[in-house]
């Protein structure tokens, strides 16, 4: 697959979170959060509503400065960078929303995605010269590649809003794809999805980290959780209140406590 031209060494951090706390207007979303994640790993972070998992991900992807503590990005420290910058260094995030074109074709929203990675000048494309000519077979290449690897080659022609919501959503993560991440942050991926769109998410992201990105995942759907992730964070009223592999987390008390009800205990 063409999106990770490179498999980050095994064992590399390729996020840390150090001691990160965020107030906002007087509360305390986030409390001195800490946690690493290494290369190849699919994270999962979880937690009840209003434990600060949205505000996790703001705080890493650029939206929000924290209040104090550290965030580092292969090593780098991004604390307060723009999500631009953030970008830029290979982390992508992909929003709870779709985020497609309704009216392109499916194929044309991810020819879009690519041209933001193309490196032909606008006078090379308004005169569509030669370089501009050759990059441009090279991009559709890779949509074509990438439309194999999203199980949605059959729908290339159709208009993206004619697609089912769980289609939508997977094209949405393709999009995000064609930036390159070297880590995927995904917010909510199975939300409103039906159990077939699930499985079919699920097997997606399996392949996105066999491709050698990294991804962290915030999700509800605790089934998706325990059978996909590697490892989980688990935050509590702004706090880590455990972490590990799925079988420890489940059986962990304090997160069976916290979650009564929401069923973390029979998944």
């Amino acid at each position: 697959m063409t999106h990770a031209t490179q498999v980050s060494e095994s064992g590399q951090m390729v996020l840390s979170l150090k001691g990160v706390t965020m107030k906002i207007a007087g509360l305390v979303a986030l409390d001195n959060v800490t946690f690493n994640i290494p290369a190849g790993e699919i994270v999962s972070l979880i937690g009840p509503n209003g434990a600060g998992k949205t505000t996790a991900y703001n705080v890493i992807s650029g939206y929000m400065p924290p209040t104090s503590g550290t965030v580092h990005l292969f090593d780098e420290e991004i604390t307060g960078h723009s999500p631009h910058s953030i970008a830029a260094r290979g982390l992508v995030r992909s929003f709870q929303r779709t985020s497609v074109f309704d009216d392109q074709s499916v194929f044309d929203n991810l020819l879009t995605a690519y041209h933001l990675q193309g490196r032909a000048s606008l006078i090379q494309s308004l005169l569509r010269l030669r370089k501009f000519r050759s990059e441009e077979a090279q991009l559709k290449a890779r949509v074509w590649q990438m439309l194999d690897f999203l199980d949605l080659r059959h729908r290339a022609d159709e208009r993206a809003g004619s697609l089912s919501y769980g289609e939508q959503r997977i094209l949405g993560v393709g999009i995000a794809l064609a930036a390159s991440p070297r880590i995927l942050l995904l917010d909510e991926p199975a939300a409103g999805l039906n159990p077939s769109e699930t499985d079919e998410f699920k097997a997606m992201i399996r392949r996105i980290g066999d491709s050698g990105v990294t991804v962290l995942l915030v999700e509800h759907d605790m089934h998706m959780v325990m059978s996909i992730s590697d490892r989980i964070v688990v935050l509590n009223q702004g706090r880590i209140i455990a972490e590990g592999d799925p079988k420890a987390i489940q059986n962990n008390p304090d997160v069976i406590e916290a979650y009564l009800g929401s069923g973390v205990k029979r998944a």
